[in-house]
């Protein structure tokens, strides 16, 4: 009885600190998952919160003075309502807060999406954490993807009950796909999921075929209640379109493949090489799950766009498998003098985690202040230059690239004043062309802008339009120093245009904005 009572307290011993290591890494994570509006579609996102909150979900294209190839669908259209009102409710930096506080807690579901007989050490769990969530942090923010991502480790950590017996767990994923469905369309992936895992996963007990109805029966109510949005089955065929339109690619850089010269990717690149070697020594993987890590990191690889998915997914992974990895490889060889005592190990980890959880609060409380998110809107986007835009030229067209553009349609909703932002899919391939035959200088660029009746524009000041656009004539109107954003205006029609010297940056005698 003694020894029983022993065990019993070891391993909720083991737990706690289990518990501890998770707890830890996910408070540290807030350092990156707590960010200022870095994703520029958030502005336009933003914009169309408002609009439908006042006006209901638009029936086209709301910003753009260029006509739409494709019907309207704002499938975002519940996160962007929810966006405006924590906006307008504690401003930017509260947003900051609760969509970094969200992505966080996916990294922490995703750290209990594995069997609890594993037994998965704390140490790997944290490492998981820490490793996905630096993958995954140029790709979310105040953005649809720090919510699907916390929905994708939910799916997990419901099929990881389920694959353990719990049958009724898996009544959570209908109510979870209604919602999902109308924030983003990664809700595809998760019925993906869904499916793989019924038709590959095995389930610890014996009226299994029982459990595996649930989990159909589930998967069933869950891809009926997607229906359930402004667009009903027209949803998947936004869908489609969006994962097949080329002006996706030629708008949305995150859409290309990955850049692995970049030191991010390099990461990604690093946690894909190393879920491989786990898994090749710990025995090898189970089925449902190399599946599901193969098929993440082929699409990592087609798309940067699904990196944050392949982090999300591997996460679990990586600390089952490095837990079996450790015991069988590298445990068996470590001597017992380099073992650190249970209790003074949980002392340095309490302590850790006391230190740990108070620098990321402080370094998360600093960017989440109003004084640090108008700091970084004007220096990140061209908040002046905007400004003197509003007051001198009004309800006039303008030229810009289209990653300001999602912010200028935030600053100008009416008017439809705004080129192009980051939303190919409704666009079309005609209208990426336009831009980036003006974006890219190529021949004819010059007639595009006098056929869209553009004589106005905001561009960085170093950049290759804004030279193009000096050469052509335009002038600066003024100057935005904390952007480095210039404000360009063309001649007036039927005068002779001075001839141009070159444009310095920043350009020599022009006012501030």
């Amino acid at each position: 009885m003694v020894a029983v009572e022993g065990m019993e307290h070891e391993r909720r011993s083991e737990a706690v600190a289990r518990l501890g290591w998770i707890i830890g890494a996910a408070v540290l994570l807030l350092v990156v998952t707590v960010q200022p509006f870095a994703d520029a579609n958030v502005w336009w996102h933003l914009a169309l919160g408002r609009l439908i909150t006042s006006h209901g979900i638009p029936a086209q294209e709301p910003f753009s003075f260029l006509p739409a190839a494709h019907p309207w669908v704002g499938q975002q259209w519940l996160l962007d309502v929810l966006l405006a009102g924590v906006v307008g409710a504690g401003g930017a930096g509260l947003a900051s807060a609760v969509l970094g506080v969200v992505a966080a807690c996916g990294f922490l579901l995703a750290a209990l999406a594995i069997p609890r007989v594993s037994h998965a050490t704390g140490p790997w769990l944290a490492f998981a954490m820490v490793l996905s969530g630096v993958v995954a942090s140029r790709l979310i923010g105040v953005n649809a993807e720090a919510v699907s991502l916390f929905a994708v480790a939910a799916v997990l950590y419901v099929l990881a009950r389920w694959r353990e017996g719990r049958a009724g767990a898996v009544w959570i994923l209908p109510p979870l796909f209604l919602v999902w469905a109308n924030v983003d369309t990664l809700f595809a992936v998760g019925l993906l999921i869904v499916a793989t895992t019924l038709l590959l996963a095995s389930v610890s007990r014996s009226d299994s075929a029982a459990s595996r109805g649930h989990l159909a029966a589930a998967l069933a109510a869950s891809v009926l209640l997607t229906l359930v949005n402004p667009y009903g089955p027209g949803l998947y065929a936004s869908v489609i379109t969006t994962a097949a339109d080329p002006a996706i690619a030629q708008l949305t850089a995150s859409w290309a493949s990955p850049d692995f010269h970049t030191w991010w990717l390099r990461l990604f690149e690093a946690e894909g090489v190393l879920l491989v070697v786990l898994w090749a020594t710990s025995g090898g993987p189970a089925p449902i799950d190399a599946v599901l890590g193969i098929a993440a990191l082929v699409a990592a690889l087609w798309s940067e766009a699904y990196v944050a998915l392949f982090a999300i997914i591997a996460l679990p992974q990586i600390a089952l498998y490095g837990t079996r990895a450790w015991r069988l490889q590298v445990a068996p060889r470590v001597s017992s003098r380099f073992r650190v005592p249970p209790a003074r190990a949980r002392l340095l980890l309490f302590g850790g985690l006391i230190a740990v959880g108070a620098a990321a609060v402080v370094a998360g409380a600093r960017q989440v202040t109003p004084a640090a998110a108008a700091s970084y809107e004007a220096s990140h986007y061209p908040m002046a230059a905007a400004d003197y835009v509003a007051a001198h030229y009004p309800d006039q067209r303008l030229y810009s690239t289209d990653t300001w553009g999602g912010y200028l349609a935030y600053r100008f909703p009416t008017g439809r004043v705004v080129l192009v932002y980051d939303q190919g899919s409704t666009f079309g391939d005609a209208a990426a062309q336009s831009y980036t035959k003006i974006h890219l200088l190529q021949n004819g660029w010059e007639k595009v802008l006098r056929d869209d009746g553009i004589a106005h524009a905001i561009v960085l000041d170093t950049s290759q339009e804004a030279s193009a656009l000096h050469e052509l004539g335009w002038v600066v109107a003024c100057h935005d120093s904390v952007s480095r954003s210039v404000v360009m205006s063309a001649p007036p029609p039927g005068t002779t245009p001075a001839a141009a010297g070159p444009l310095t940056a920043p350009p020599a005698g022009s006012p501030a904005c």
